[in-house]
């Protein structure tokens, strides 16, 4: 059976739109994100979870896959890798919190990537964004760091915080999120959400989206149609994803 793949954006705990990772060795899918924080790899305890366990054997290769593989597509919203408004200098991606009030996205940051960038909605425009069979999303999920806003840098870095060893892909990347008159980095990485698009017909999809989860040391701990997730993203504009805003001062 021929299955193309396609990532969607996964949401905290699958309750309210926010957007996630895909990669191909589904042995060995180990690929702990680098970045321009501390994130480094938290305990497997503490990865994403899909409550009672759903993983669909025919579709854990794909997650798996994505998971090995999603560092070289790069952020959504890294503007390192879009013409900026006029003459200013490219933001680069940043941390965003999640909307969700509880389950496995509560109170998580988090950050985006997407294998299809070109079709992945960051505003939502007045028509909804198809996406291709192959589109594959993966969310990069850190745990929150409350730190002194002193010690933050007043404009986010426009130099590349590092590449990824296994693509060489520079990763441009803010962790900083300020809320208020208060700031939080993104810190420990907690996991990734994963969802992907197969042919529609595929059975045992949700109308051909995939969806799953993967501790920080790779494993795969759902897959398939996930209940929580499909419950959430079934409301989303963009077929099953949701797209995210741009940052304010990107404005023109």
């Amino acid at each position: 059976m021929r299955v193309a793949w396609f990532l969607l954006v996964l949401v905290p705990a699958c309750s309210h739109p926010v957007d996630e990772p895909v990669s191909p060795d589904a042995e060995n899918p180990k690929s702990p994100p680098s970045g321009g924080s501390s994130s480094s790899p938290a305990s497997p305890a503490a990865a994403p979870s899909a409550g009672a366990a759903e993983v669909d054997a025919r579709f854990a290769p794909l997650i798996a896959s994505a998971y090995r593989d999603y560092k070289a597509w790069g952020r959504v919203d890294d503007e390192l890798r879009w013409a900026p408004w006029l003459c200013r200098l490219p933001l680069p991606g940043r941390a965003r919190m999640s909307a969700a009030e509880d389950g496995g996205h509560a109170r998580k940051l988090y950050s985006v990537f997407a294998k299809h960038r070109d079709r992945y909605p960051l505003v939502q425009a007045e028509a909804p964004v198809s996406q291709p069979v192959g589109q594959a999303l993966v969310k990069e999920s850190y745990h929150p760091e409350l730190v002194d806003a002193k010690e933050v840098p007043e404009l986010p870095s426009h130099q590349p915080s590092g590449a990824d060893g296994a693509s060489g892909t520079p990763d441009h990347f803010d962790p900083y999120l300020r809320d208020g008159d208060r700031v939080y980095r993104a810190s420990r990485f907690a996991g990734a959400y994963v969802v992907l698009k197969v042919a529609p017909e595929t059975p045992g999809t949700d109308a051909g989206w995939v969806y799953g989860t993967v501790t920080p040391g790779g494993e795969v701990t759902s897959a398939g149609r996930v209940a929580s997730c499909m419950g959430c993203h079934v409301s989303a504009r963009h077929e099953r994803v949701f797209g995210i805003a741009p940052a304010p001062s990107a404005a023109p």
